[in-house]
């Protein structure tokens, strides 16, 4: 068994601040989101993906990243683009440019994944097809080195997951991108998987056209998704991002700002 760490005495004359520090204790402390790197400016962020990116909803996450929260944003996304295809786009190729027109961000989140569900072309006409052996582990590799160009050596990674879809050849294909990209990030350091799957579902997780604006069962609906069951309406991707934002600014909010907000209620 593992030594047991002392915990620091709580004294009358700590402030709320050490005392909240000693109250976390080593490994709790530890737990806290670490500070993004741009400790004494305002975070930069990149924005990368496919249409969801170049859409809607990346236009409403820069803006809310921007506006809201005051983050440097930079955000590069093309339509019918993804990993599986870099004969018609090389992401890679484009990741080293985007680095370069924005170097060392803070953190980067990405979309790829519907346009994804397919073979996955090796060059010199030769294919791994979908669901032979060796498309998971190539898609893996390529996400890994997609990731090792914007944010190398363990910084901050988000990859947007793939929502619920309508047409089942999708539907099915997209939950297993998102279990391999789930797995994958789970051991990357710095590498976090934002999950809207059950954001744009139904209460038995199906696909939903329409979703209420609360919990109430009076609720009025409102249309969450596009025509073609793949996309995004307004207000979906208005929830996606409000979503993915949350998590965003959960990651890069330093634990002193954590300690600060914490501070006023507490009672030493």
């Amino acid at each position: 068994m593992a030594p047991i760490t002392p915990i620091t005495p709580i004294t009358p004359h700590l402030g709320r601040r050490q005392w909240l520090r000693a109250l976390l204790g080593g490994a709790l402390a530890a737990s806290l989101p670490r500070p993004a790197r741009a400790s004494y400016g305002a975070p930069r962020v990149m924005i990368l993906g496919d249409s969801m990116i170049a859409g809607a909803l990346g236009l409403f996450l820069e803006n809310g990243l921007r506006k809201q929260q005051g983050y440097i944003v930079h955000r590069f996304g093309k339509s019918s683009t993804g990993l599986a295809r870099p004969d018609f786009f090389d992401w890679h190729k484009e990741a080293t440019r985007q680095i370069a027109a924005f170097p060392a961000p803070d953190a980067v989140i990405a979309m790829f994944g519907g346009n994804d569900v397919q073979g996955l072309y090796m060059g010199k006409g030769e294919w791994i097809r979908w669901n032979e052996p060796g498309w998971a582990d190539e898609y893996a590799r390529r996400l890994h080195r997609f990731a090792d160009i914007v944010a190398p050596e363990g910084g901050r990674f988000f990859w947007i997951g793939m929502p619920v879809m309508r047409p089942e050849k999708f539907h099915v294909r997209v939950q297993t991108i998102n279990t391999i990209v789930r797995a994958e990030l789970a051991i990357r350091p710095g590498g976090r998987f934002i999950d809207i799957w059950r954001l744009l579902a139904d209460d038995r997780g199906d696909y939903a056209e329409r979703l209420p604006l609360s919990d109430d069962p009076r609720a009025k609906k409102i249309r969450v998704r596009a025509g073609d069951g793949i996309h995004l309406s307004l207000a979906g991707a208005e929830r996606v991002e409000a979503h993915v934002r949350e998590h965003v600014i959960a990651q890069l909010t330093p634990a002193d700002e954590l300690l600060a907000a914490a501070e006023g209620p507490l009672v030493p």
